[in-house]
């Protein structure tokens, strides 16, 4: 008998084999609807992985169990397996599995009814794919429309499902085309409540999928048409189609899915005032969303009965399950559902003239609803850090071509200056020619001389001009390169030492939320100066590019005020921002942000400890008008009269000691021309600086943006 021993390396492989066997195996369950098996493999998968595990296992593992955890509605746990994924992929370099994890990210949030933050991870996904449009892209599009139509933006929700059944029946892809027919019967369902339109699409997915045999599909049609038919009054074909899908549903095991249509069915029987009926539909939702764990079927379902015994008159029973609505919600991630069942809540208790409970429940109504707006603000911030790479990345490569185009332009004008110095050397060979053979001619050489030296000084006087203009071009550059690696090398620093500092120790969540904080603060600075940078050098080069669209100006000056705060805490500095406008403004979107960046953080700058700055936006008949006002010791007459000859960059510090790059002002100053608007200083009584910027309503050189 033979025994053979396998080495630590072979032994290893035979392991990750049989574990990436199990990931697969609970994949496919996945896929089938056999939601606890898949479940039991990936805990069998887990159990196997450790930290010897290839990036690629891990990968897999993270990227099956986000599936599940969508499938099975628990979308934090999706959310935090993606994130996982992502982190595996970009470890391993893997441009197909990023785009996989960005797809399944974007989802779970799209779930969530973070509509904006999932369009950032769809268009990174969709950037990945870009130079090869696959059928990978065109199903990232085809999600992208579902956020599109979520953000209620109908109308590129629909440009983008045709585009993609386009490309699909070119491919002549039934199952893909099938799903997009059933994405637009919804889209016309739902947005545009053109129901005749939705049965048409319905009808071609129904046909295409009865095609391929594709049941899962097919009775997610059929329960599409019963709501359909349910909003045209027509109760009869509802009912049909809704036991079609349950028939279908049942037969392919289709457990989890029943939830949903059950929920349809218990709709339909309470809009026909079947009460009792439709406690039944929904009470069996209720059974398979507690077996599977699907929180938002628990949700819905038991908000359904509740309604139900309302609208029969037992109050009692309608509280009760009102209350287990409201437990079902504290366990789901979502404020919308929180809002839902607070409302329900306080109708029923202000019906019922219980005015103590109904004034807790609109106290809790209130506060969801402020924790849903200031979840959309801090859903922008991170919008932004998701962008932050690719702009930043942007950005240095603009530098670059900066960089070459200044020096390509220095060289130009050494060429120009040397042929122009050649010709006068030449007029002058020729001149001293004609002295010599025109001696017996002296008075008419004389005349001759005396002219062409009037010529050449002419001349002369143009090479100086032109060496005057290089000279100022060639110092404009080197202070813009100078101010470049002065002005970000500092920031830039500081955000790697903040990296480091967070990459090296330990951090409760306050310090990480401290850190974090401080370097948003540190990139938004450096990325802002260099964008104004970059801006103001291409307006130097005549490279103007003004384009004049309707701005919604609060979103913009808010957003910089926010991002301010680092420095307006600081200083403990008090921001007040009113806007009496009751018109979109017209400007350059870039342009106008600049000019309110620098201005108010000019004022933070120059206010003192303890100061307040005023900002405001108002409009008369012929301009929009935009002021702000600050506390410190006043714009010197010097920096004002600078701006007007445009001499030079001045600089000055700020009143904990900021240093400014000099080129604030200017761009503003500049930017403004374009607009062919006004700057205009005042003293702020008792101490302080008022600046006002006047962007005429009627704008007649720049171009105007088609969503004007």
């Amino acid at each position: 008998m033979c025994v053979f021993n396998l080495s630590s390396q072979e032994a290893s492989n035979h392991t990750e084999q049989k574990t990436l066997q199990l990931i697969d195996s609970a994949n496919a369950a996945t896929d089938e609807g056999d939601y606890k098996k898949s479940k039991n493999l990936l805990s069998l998968a887990k159990a196997s992985i450790d930290s010897s595990s290839s990036t690629g296992l891990l990968y897999k593992y993270y990227v099956t169990l986000g599936s599940l955890s969508f499938s099975t509605h628990q979308i934090e746990e999706a959310q935090n397996a993606y994130l996982k994924a992502i982190e595996m992929a970009r470890k391993n370099k893997d441009t197909s599995g990023l785009v996989t994890a960005y797809s399944g990210k974007a989802n779970t949030l799209l779930i969530n009814n973070k509509f904006k933050k999932a369009l950032v991870y769809q268009q990174e996904a969709l950037d990945l794919l870009k130079s090869e449009k696959s059928k990978v892209y065109y199903g990232l599009l085809s999600n992208m429309s579902i956020a599109f139509k979520q953000a209620q933006d109908f109308d590129n929700s629909l440009d983008a499902l045709l585009e993609v059944r386009d490309y699909f029946i070119k491919q002549d892809d039934k199952k893909s085309i099938a799903i997009v027919e059933n994405n637009l019967g919804e889209l016309y369902r739902e947005n545009f409540q053109d129901y005749e339109t939705a049965l048409e699409h319905y009808h071609r997915a129904i046909k295409l999928n009865k095609a391929i045999n594709d049941d899962r599909q097919l009775a997610q049609n059929y329960h599409n048409m019963s709501l359909t038919f349910n909003n045209l009054k027509q109760q009869d074909s509802a009912y049909f189609y809704i036991q079609k899908a349950l028939e279908i549903k049942t037969e392919s095991g289709d457990v989890g899915g029943l939830a949903s249509s059950y929920y349809a069915l218990g709709s339909i029987e309470l809009e026909n005032s079947e009460f009792d009926k439709a406690i039944t539909s929904f009470q069996r939702s209720v059974e398979i969303s507690e077996e599977y764990k699907i929180t938002p079927g628990l949700y819905h379902s038991n908000m359904g009965i509740a309604d139900a015994y309302l609208a029969k008159g037992n109050k009692a029973e309608a509280l009760n399950y009102y209350k287990k609505v409201e437990e079902v919600s504290k366990l789901v991630d979502s404020y919308e559902m929180k809002a839902g069942i607070a409302k329900n809540l306080l109708e029923f208790y202000k019906t019922e003239q219980d005015y103590e409970n109904a004034f807790l429940y609109s106290e809790k109504l209130q506060e969801i609803q402020d924790s849903i707006s200031s979840i959309k603000s801090n859903d922008r911030l991170d919008e932004l850090r998701v962008q932050y790479e690719s702009s930043l990345a942007e950005t240095e490569n603009q530098v670059l071509k900066e960089r070459e185009r200044a020096q390509k332009q220095k060289i130009d004008m050494q060429n120009v200056f040397l042929i122009v110095s050649g010709i006068a050397l030449v007029g002058f060979a020729i001149l001293i020619i004609v002295l010599y053979r025109s001696n017996k001619l002296k008075k008419t050489a004389y005349k001759e001389v005396h002219s062409k030296t009037k010529e050449l000084e002419k001349q002369y006087a143009v090479v100086k001009q032109r060496e005057h203009e290089l000279n100022r071009s060639l110092a404009l550059k080197d202070k813009i390169f100078s101010v470049l690696g002065h002005d970000l090398r500092t920031p830039l620093a500081n955000v790697s030492n903040l990296i480091d500092s967070m990459s090296q120790i330990e951090l409760n969540p306050e310090e990480m939320e401290f850190l974090l904080k401080h370097l948003k603060g540190e990139t938004t600075a450096s990325l802002k100066t260099l964008e104004n940078i970059l801006q103001w050098a291409r307006l130097q080069m005549n490279e103007n590019s003004t384009k004049i669209e309707q701005l919604d100006e609060d979103g913009i000056i808010i957003e910089i005020i926010t991002n301010l705060e680092s420095h307006t805490e600081a200083k403990n500095i008090e921001v007040k921002y009113l806007n009496t406008s009751t018109s979109l403004l017209k400007a350059d979107e870039n342009q106008f942000r600049s000019i309110a960046n620098n201005l108010i953080a000019n004022a933070i700058k120059f206010s003192p400890i303890d100061g307040k700055i005023e900002i405001n936006f108002k409009e008369n008949d012929d301009y929009f008008i935009f002021t702000v006002s600050d506390q410190g010791e006043g714009i010197k007459p010097s920096i004002i009269e600078n701006l007007e000859t445009q001499d030079e960059l001045l600089s000055t510090y700020g009143t904990e000691g900021e240093k400014g790059t000099g080129i604030g002002l200017r761009i503003v100053k500049d930017f403004i021309n374009l607009h062919e608007g006004k700057l205009e200083f005042s003293k702020n009584e008792p101490q302080g600086t008022i600046v006002t910027v006047s962007f005429p309503k009627v704008q007649k050189t720049a171009s105007v943006s088609k969503r004007d």
